[in-house]
């Protein structure tokens, strides 16, 4: 009898779907922010005051200088437009965002911060406010960087990278005065979503598996708690009930085990991998390609790291990414 699957994890795994709702957001009305460049009045809607795990962050006018340490944040402040004054490294780009929101850099390159939040180095960026949404940001870290300017941290409620797309554009656009922006890119965000389940009703009651591997044949396997599955199941998939019966203690992924692989068979399985250097091992591991869905062509390894990404970081802006790449390899799957 083998042991229970034990619980991996989470830094390289990003992003789940928790949070809280919009309506914790403590507000003073509404109104636009402006661009990067100069000082701006306070302007309507300010200030604001945005609860956090760690505090409130009190938002005296609308932000001209931001920095952005929450490992997507940057996601919800270009398209827009606002170009942080630096942002932590997320990924393997150089300049540290996706592709799905390169261009909207104009040219321009952020400060790329490291994934230890270095105090002095964001102090030196003369921030008027930081962004840490999407992070692990700890309590300390929050008194001596609020000391220098208000830090809108992990929502109340929240897991550390576990905020949910919604409630991080939300939480974002609040903080800068852009609340009707960020109304705009949700509603295109869901509308994508909803377009793309009508398009495929073959997608619908399907069970599906999304699993992390390395060349070294270590597996995970994401739960309900994780955004890739949020977002699968909003296309009309549905975890597999084996991993939806495995205990993960409420987190976003269980290990499971060599001797347990059979566990991660679904109608449906989608393979990403820990580095782009471990595609060609997972390629040829033997005990994926076993699988039943593997043996009928329905397990889909995703060897493009970047569309890996746009899965796991599930923002406004990599959601579409996302579902245009990803789509096309579930339907082939499917049929």
């Amino acid at each position: 009898m083998t042991p229970p699957p034990s619980v991996i994890g989470r830094r390289g795994f990003l992003v789940g779907a928790t949070g809280l709702v919009a309506a914790g957001l403590a507000a003073c009305g509404s109104g636009g922010g402006a661009s990067p460049g100069g000082s701006t009045p306070s302007g309507p809607g300010f200030p604001v005051r945005i609860p956090s795990r760690h505090g409130v962050a009190e938002i005296p006018a609308a932000p001209q200088r931001v920095v952005s340490l929450g490992i997507t944040d940057h996601d919800v402040l270009l398209p827009l437009g606002v170009i942080p004054a630096g942002l932590t490294g997320w990924g393997p780009w150089e300049s540290g965002v996706g592709p799905w929101v390169e261009s909207l850099l104009g040219g321009q390159r952020p400060k790329v911060l490291g994934s230890e939040v270095d105090v002095e180095g964001v102090i030196a960026l003369e921030p008027e406010a930081i962004l840490a949404v999407q992070s692990a940001l700890t309590s300390e870290q929050y008194k001596r960087l609020n000391t220098f300017a208000p830090v809108v941290a992990q929502p109340p409620g929240s897991t550390d990278y576990g905020v949910n797309w919604r409630v991080q554009a939300e939480t974002i656009g609040h903080a800068l005065g852009k609340q009707a922006e960020v109304t705009r890119i949700l509603e295109q965000t869901q509308a994508r979503i909803d377009e793309t389940r009508r398009a495929n009703p073959l997608f619908e009651g399907k069970t599906h598996v999304v699993v992390r591997t390395d060349s070294a044949g270590t597996y995970a396997a994401y739960t309900k708690q994780d955004a890739r599955t949020a977002l699968l199941e909003q296309l009309g998939l549905t975890l597999s009930p084996t991993i939806e019966g495995l205990d993960s203690g409420g987190r976003f992924n269980v290990k499971v085990s060599k001797e347990q692989v059979s566990l991660l068979d679904a109608d449906v399985v989608i393979v990403t991998t820990a580095k782009a250097t471990d595609v060609e091992a997972v390629q040829n591991d033997p005990l994926l390609n076993n699988l039943p869905a593997a043996k009928r062509g329905a397990l889909v390894l995703l060897d493009d790291y970047n569309l890996t990404m746009a899965l796991g970081s599930a923002t406004v802006s990599s959601i579409p990414y996302a579902l245009d790449h990803l789509t096309p390899k579930l339907v082939n799957a499917l049929t």
